[in-house]
């Protein structure tokens, strides 16, 4: 080709970069291998149980966004009132739709999902629109799990003392987090 010649994607749009993100709650690590523990024990032998340091409770996930938008979205976190509250997971439930084991709270604490609704209204107030679904606070223990032993076991007390702004990299084994931003409650 000379050297003059138009190139292959030359004049066309190029994408700006984006980032996979999602606000959460994210557990001691003492909490999280109790998480991991009972992950362990109730899913089934050929399940993709979650590595510990990647187990969270998700309060609103954006996906992708352009790199340079992010500081609008940690301006949401910023004024968002971050709670402090216990949470206690009681519940281990599978949803075989989509092959998941995950631990939840028969009571979760109000706050959660006040704290859920504000970041979405903040998100929705800088343009970011989020899927409409029920808030439903859960921590994924295990994918690609066909079934699962849901067993009676002793309630795993979370202090939540604050959430991150995490970005997710995904390759061959799974996906890695990244913390952007973390808030501490008030």
């Amino acid at each position: 080709m000379p050297a003059d010649a138009p190139r292959p994607g030359d004049g066309a749009p190029v994408a700006a970069p984006t980032a996979r993100v999602f606000f959460a709650l994210w557990p001691t690590p003492a909490v999280a291998t109790q998480l991991h523990q009972l992950a362990r024990k109730a899913a089934a032998s050929d399940a993709r149980i979650m590595r510990a340091d990647t187990l969270h409770l998700t309060l609103a996930f954006i996906g992708d966004v352009a790199v340079d938008r992010l500081p609008e979205v940690e301006a949401v976190g910023d004024q968002t009132a971050w709670p402090r509250c216990t949470l206690q997971l009681d519940q281990l439930g599978h949803w075989p739709h989509n092959q998941i084991l995950w631990a939840g709270s028969q009571s979760p604490p109000d706050a959660l999902a006040q704290l859920a609704d504000e970041l979405s209204s903040g998100l929705q107030a800088i343009g970011i629109r989020l899927a409409a679904r029920p808030f439903v606070p859960h921590v994924t223990l295990a994918r690609r799990c066909r079934h699962a032993q849901v067993k009676a076991f002793a309630p795993i007390e979370w202090a939540v003392e604050g959430g991150v702004l995490a970005v997710s990299h995904r390759d061959a084994t799974g996906a890695r987090y990244e913390m952007c931003r973390r808030w501490s409650a008030a």
